[in-house]
């Protein structure tokens, strides 16, 4: 734990929802803080984007564990970001996913007890296996729910059974393929194998959706004005289109920011919400020891996604209010294949078919040092070819798509350009059994006044990005100071 900053001065690089929620929570404690943006607009991943007068998503598709009682909820209310005016509940037909495989289709309903209902009805015969199963998901759900969850930051899990990989656990229960493929989608969801993907992240992703579901009411460039707006409001500062070019040191700590304008900041801190390599190019070469700097190149990121945006005729292809999953499994039940739909409203006469599905960013070597935008005719065909055999696909669980017109695609490359991550990945680095104590041990950056926020070390995608907030947060304060002032309970 490292000890508070001297001053108050603090600059934040990257205004995603971990930087923003980092700036909200320091502004409340009546620090002085700048948000930094390379983008012309706020928001990183959490912002959506229009084509053809319609809002696509990018990173939040939809989320869990919103309600007011439940973990994500009490951050938001603790930030004063308003649940009920920027989602909706999903679930409300029963289904959050609907899983499709070759042979059977299951769906996620809202909350455990019926899940538990579900996977006896679908595997009568595995009742032992499904009773560890539960039982487990139960204790983890409980954790998740105790506000020392959120305000430890430590290691609320301490049986190590939990930290190993799903397969693995799944191998000694000798379950059935089929059971293997649905408790195997929350690792697809996040990009980590369920060779990989330890069991306390699987079980956090699985409880987080079972508590509630949510999706946005309008779109993420709404939640991005709200988080700005509140950000804004308690006195914080937002540069945009002006990233940062180098972290400035001074007797080993910060001491300042030069931006890419080449205005010179002075700071007492600065928290970086970008990927952790990407701080390293912000940084003298040897400013951290070889061993840091090398324990960060080596990390392995998650697989990247290409995603089509497709509009479709609103009256034949209302508003699906749960997602669909389509996926591909060999004969031990583990999915090689998966693509994810979901079809929102989008205007008058037309709404949104967003589908996605993985995308390495070796496939598109070609273009590594091109930039978006300019990659040229052979990188767009290559794109549209892909998108067409998916929309072909999505023709197979919807019917003939009428008036179906791909809007967008976006590749691995156009997140790294987009986020600076390093592989266009939207979930970062990898929180797999075999580097999580890595991912963990990188969050504590050995540069004083310098921290790191958006890679929580024990879950992904929106509840990652915001524990990571808080933490930084409690590194900068103190825990005393911390466990005084934040209260998230009602």
């Amino acid at each position: 734990m490292k000890n508070s900053i001297e001053g108050k001065n603090i600059l934040i690089i990257g205004s995603g929802i971990g930087g923003l929620s980092a700036g909200i929570l320091l502004s409340l404690l009546n620090f002085r803080v700048t948000v930094v943006e390379k983008n012309a607009l706020p928001g990183g991943l959490m912002r959506s984007y229009r084509r053809a007068g319609i809002d696509c998503p990018v990173g939040v598709h939809y989320v869990g564990a919103l309600g007011k009682d439940e973990p994500l909820g009490k951050m938001f209310k603790f930030l004063g970001v308003p649940v009920d005016e920027l989602f909706s509940h999903m679930g409300q037909g029963g289904i959050i996913d609907r899983y499709i495989f070759d042979d059977f289709t299951f769906d996620l309903p809202i909350s455990i007890d019926v899940y538990e209902e579900n996977l006896r009805k679908s595997f009568p015969q595995e009742a032992a296996a499904i009773d560890i199963i539960i039982k487990n998901l139960r204790e983890i759900a409980g954790r998740m729910m105790d506000t020392s969850f959120l305000l430890n930051q430590g290691d609320p899990f301490q049986n190590i059974d939990y930290y190993q990989p799903l397969g693995e656990f799944l191998d000694k229960l000798d379950v059935s393929a089929g059971l293997r493929a649905v408790l195997s989608v929350p690792c697809q969801l996040v990009g980590v194998p369920p060779a990989e993907c330890p069991l306390v992240i699987h079980h956090m992703v699985l409880a987080g959706y079972l508590f509630s579901a949510w999706r946005l009411k309008e779109n993420g460039a709404k939640m991005t004005e709200v988080f700005v707006r509140r950000f804004q409001k308690l006195g914080g500062e937002l540069i945009l289109n002006d990233g940062v070019e180098k972290i400035l040191l001074k007797s080993g700590k910060v001491a300042g920011v030069r931006l890419k304008s080449n205005l010179e900041l002075p700071v007492d801190a600065a928290i970086a919400d970008i990927h952790p390599k990407t701080l390293l190019g912000l940084l003298e070469q040897d400013s951290l020891r070889a061993s840091y700097r090398q324990r960060i190149l080596d990390l392995t990121e998650t697989d990247g996604v290409i995603a089509v945006q497709v509009s479709v005729d609103a009256a034949t292809h209302p508003e699906m209010a749960h997602n669909i999953y389509r996926l591909i499994t060999n004969e031990k039940g583990t999915i090689e294949d998966g693509i994810f739909y979901q079809i929102r409203r989008g205007n008058n006469h037309v709404n949104l078919l967003s589908i996605i599905t993985r995308s390495l960013y070796s496939e598109w070597s070609k273009w590594e040092n091109t930039v978006s935008g300019q990659r040229g005719k052979e990188y767009e065909e290559k794109k549209f070819a892909i998108a067409r055999k998916l929309l072909q696909k999505a023709e197979r669980i919807f019917g003939a798509l009428k008036n179906a017109k791909i809007i967008d695609i976006f590749t691995p490359l156009t997140i790294r350009d987009y986020v600076n991550c390093p592989e266009g990945s939207c979930y970062g680095v990898m929180r797999s059994a075999r580097q999580l104590l890595k991912v963990a041990s990188v969050n504590n950056i050995p540069i004083s006044g310098l921290f790191l926020a958006g890679q929580n070390a024990l879950a992904p995608g929106v509840l990652g990005s915001m524990l990571g907030s808080f933490n930084v947060v409690k590194q900068i304060i103190g825990t005393e100071r911390f466990t005084r002032t934040i209260k998230l309970d009602p």
